[in-house]
């Protein structure tokens, strides 16, 4: 990771098989280093001294930017994607139709995301790899 750059936090649930997938993937796309990944389920994971509570962590994806504000749910995966290349997919969540869409169903995917098979995430993610490749191989990522 470059010192130079913005780093955002990515607080992610590793004990979730779909988040886990997910961010795998998004730690791979990670080339510029813009984010940083922590899981909330791991052992000796501590929220007391960041603000949200574990609860508040869990229920909907969190993300810290570098002047210490949060990004809570989708305006989180906003960033997250833009970070890793997804540009088109950022884009569409700042849609308003789209944000007001996903708000919608993304509490549902949070209750629900125990069940539901990684391969629905993982599977999307992997033909938006294939057919949207990093534009930054040469090292000048920056947030979009």
């Amino acid at each position: 990771m470059n010192a130079n750059k913005s780093v955002h936090t990515v607080y992610y649930d590793g004990a979730c098989r779909l988040c886990r997938g997910e961010m795998e993937l998004l730690m791979q796309r990670n080339a510029a280093g813009l984010l940083a990944f922590v899981d909330i389920a791991a052992p000796g994971f501590d929220p007391t001294l960041l603000g949200p509570d574990l609860d508040a962590m869990s229920s909907l994806m969190h993300v810290r930017t570098p002047n210490g504000t949060w990004l809570v749910g989708i305006p989180a995966f906003e960033v997250i994607y833009a970070a890793t290349g997804f540009t088109r997919v950022a884009r569409w969540l700042r849609r308003p139709w789209v944000a007001r869409f996903a708000a919608r169903a993304y509490p549902w995917v949070v209750r629900n995301r125990y069940r539901l098979p990684h391969a629905l995430v993982h599977g999307f993610l992997r033909a938006q790899d294939r057919a949207h490749p990093l534009p930054c191989t040469d090292g000048s990522c920056s947030l979009r």
